[in-house]
């Protein structure tokens, strides 16, 4: 099944809710972990990058190798629970047609 690629505007994935960072408005630092604890910077550097790669997925609507493989099913294992004709429940639904069709191709 062909698909029509997702636009960038309409990938909103949020990695972090302002709120948790504090107020860091009109400062400038060297390293996040200036701003927030250490694991919380690591946590942010992961989600950030999680949400790198599957939008990259998700506008390619394919997966190219292993690596983006996993990155999808550990991305789909996260909002596994999202709620049907939601931001999420949608980018749920597109990411396990994408893997399942990867899976088909490559694994079986």
């Amino acid at each position: 099944m062909s698909k029509k690629p997702i636009s960038m505007d309409s990938l909103n994935i949020k990695i972090a809710n302002a709120q948790d960072l504090g107020t860091c408005e009109g400062r400038l630092f060297d390293n996040i972990v200036d701003v927030v604890d250490e694991d919380k910077a690591i946590f942010l550097k992961e989600s950030s990058d999680m949400c790198i790669g599957i939008r990259e997925i998700l506008t390619a609507c394919q997966i190219s190798n292993s690596a983006e493989h996993k990155l999808a099913l550990k991305r789909i294992e996260r909002i596994w629970n999202a709620e049907p004709n939601t931001e999420r429940g949608n980018e749920l639904d597109e990411l396990v047609e994408i893997v399942c069709s990867y899976e088909e191709q490559f694994l079986s």
